[in-house]
């Protein structure tokens, strides 16, 4: 299954490489002239290994006081002061010793996304099957789980838990105290498949999940047993492509509400305790959903960015500039919206409008695949490189 996965991946690479390179097919949008009525600007960066490189990746700063944490896929885990950059520790978790940072030799660990930050403890997920918990003053290890499958996305803590979404379908969850495995449950698999997973969410008893076959499911915390499952969207067309609906995004529990979107389909809103759809909207989306200032975020696998009532789904309004963009989730920043793209650019949109209000070139061609990340006044920006900026607007 995993290797159906990863053909999977790549052929959907290839539609979007077809997609940029025919005159027959939309190709991503040129980057049209604004009137910018913000200064953005680098305050300081700062380089982390050799990023992620070609490689799919959820790698991601993690903000925490005075610190900034950051990896690299190797294996190498970086603690950063947040207000100038320098390195107050650093760990490796590769094998092999590095013979200089940029040329790791050796098999690679593998880190996979974040670091994650709850409490005192860092964690820190491989596609090796490794979940690591640091202590995040040192970097020193509390616990490693062994688990049999990929960790391709972030755990989810919460109520003594620490619950994991694997690529091969299981959702374990694992004793927060000593990484000890508690429960697991294996949903049903698809054919074919993105190369991600949905990060669980533990909210009020139960951890909320979506599946590659485009479901949404609640997980008892207590036992494993399934509480309810219902769909996001069904697949259509005559192809696999086609037919692929996957939930990769992290399900967005608001209220009462869990909120989840699906790859070629929609984006829905059930009833947390009981499953009950309570609107659905022809939002087609693998980015994680946000919830800023009471206005729901939807960034499309198109790359337009949509700002939704979180109650009815209704479009408030629809900014398509940067279509095919590789466009991350928005982060609030200041009094605007701000998002990456796969060619280096930060776009900040206005709150009320969607009207792209400041633009800056961090690095050209380099990879933005993670949303920025919010550090005060100021965000936080991870590419595909290792390069980490600290940005300021005016």
């Amino acid at each position: 299954m995993r290797f159906l996965k990863i053909v999977g991946n790549v052929l959907l690479l290839s539609v979007f490489v077809v997609g940029c390179s025919s005159n027959d097919i939309k190709r991503h949008a040129d980057l049209e002239p604004i009137e910018a009525t913000k200064e953005a600007r680098v305050l300081w960066s700062a380089t982390i290994g050799t990023g992620s490189g070609e490689h799919f990746s959820r790698l991601q700063p993690a903000v925490d006081g005075d610190m900034i944490y950051v990896a690299d896929r190797h294996g190498l885990l970086v603690a950063l002061n947040r207000s100038n950059g320098n390195r107050v520790w650093e760990r490796e978790f590769a094998e092999a010793a590095r013979w200089f940072e940029k040329f790791p030799r050796g098999e690679p660990a593998r880190i996979s996304a974040g670091p994650l930050v709850v409490g005192n403890t860092l964690y820190i997920p491989t596609e090796n099957g490794q979940l690591y918990a640091l202590d995040k003053a040192t970097g020193e290890t509390q616990w490693v789980a062994h688990l049999k499958g990929e960790l391709v996305g972030l755990p989810a803590v919460g109520e003594g838990h620490v619950v994991v979404h694997l690529s091969n379908g299981f959702v374990v969850a694992l004793n927060a105290e000593d990484g000890s495995p508690v429960w697991e449950y294996e949903e049903e698999t698809a054919l074919l498949g993105l190369r991600g997973t949905s990060t669980p969410t533990v909210v009020s008893g139960g951890v909320v999940v979506g599946t590659a076959t485009g479901k949404a499911l609640v997980v008892l915390l207590e036992g494993g047993r399934l509480a309810w499952e219902q769909r996001v969207s069904a697949p259509q067309g005559s192809s696999q492509l086609e037919r692929m609906v996957d939930v990769d995004s992290s399900p967005l529990v608001v209220g009462s509400s869990a909120i989840l979107s699906a790859f070629n389909g929609e984006t829905v809103s059930f009833a947390l305790m009981s499953g009950d759809i309570e609107w659905k909207r022809d939002y087609a989306s693998v980015r994680p959903l946000q919830i800023l200032r009471n206005r729901l975020l939807v960034v499309t696998q198109e790359s337009h960015v949509i700002s939704a009532d979180r109650f009815s789904g209704n479009e408030r309004w629809r900014n398509n500039d940067l279509y095919y963009r590789s466009v991350t989730e928005p982060a609030l920043h200041s009094d605007s919206f701000v998002v990456g793209d796969r060619f280096g650019y930060l776009h900040w949109l206005n709150i009320n409008s969607g009207a792209i209000e400041a633009r800056l070139l961090l690095n050209e061609d380099d990879a933005i695949h993670t949303a920025p990340v919010p550090a005060g006044d100021h965000v936080v920006v991870q590419t595909a490189s290792g390069r980490v900026y600290m940005v300021a607007i005016d």
